[in-house]
């Protein structure tokens, strides 16, 4: 019997994913930065004028602490972002873009929004809404056993 693969459906949906953004000049010029970052940027530019934190990001991703942290320490070097204390608590650091992220947001808008509309061409609102009702279900599934 033949059995369709979730689980490789959707990683091989994400590599294709990740070939289309690396497209971006920004990222093809700038070899240290990868998709997960773009998506991690996208998340802060979208969320501009909020107090932002580590705990945000991996909460937004699901991705441990020690990943989350790896990611914020390649970010800064790399001059995408820079971690600063907030005056409320010593023990945080919000993440505060660069002007370098700022002048690469717009070529990751368009990108972004072109593979959108591309990966959605001939899908109705219906359709997609049942995606992510689809996807969210399978999360709830395997949250299920860890």
């Amino acid at each position: 019997m033949d059995r369709r693969h979730i689980g490789y459906a959707v990683k091989s949906l994400n590599h294709r994913i990740g070939h289309v953004m690396n497209n971006i000049p920004a990222i093809r010029e700038n070899k240290n930065l990868t998709s997960i970052q773009v998506w991690i940027l996208n998340f802060l530019f979208s969320n501009a004028g909020k107090d932002l934190f580590q705990k945000d990001v991996e909460a937004e991703f699901k991705i441990r602490r020690s990943t989350a942290t790896e990611l914020m320490k390649a970010m800064e070097k790399n001059g995408l972002i820079e971690r600063k204390p907030v005056d409320y608590d010593a023990r945080l650091k919000k993440i505060v873009l660069t002007d370098y992220a700022e002048e690469i947001k717009k070529q990751l808008e368009e990108q972004m929004l072109r593979t959108e509309n591309q990966l959605t061409e001939g899908f109705s609102e219906q359709e997609i809404d049942a995606f992510f009702e689809y996807v969210r279900r399978f999360q709830a599934n395997l949250a299920k056993i860890g």
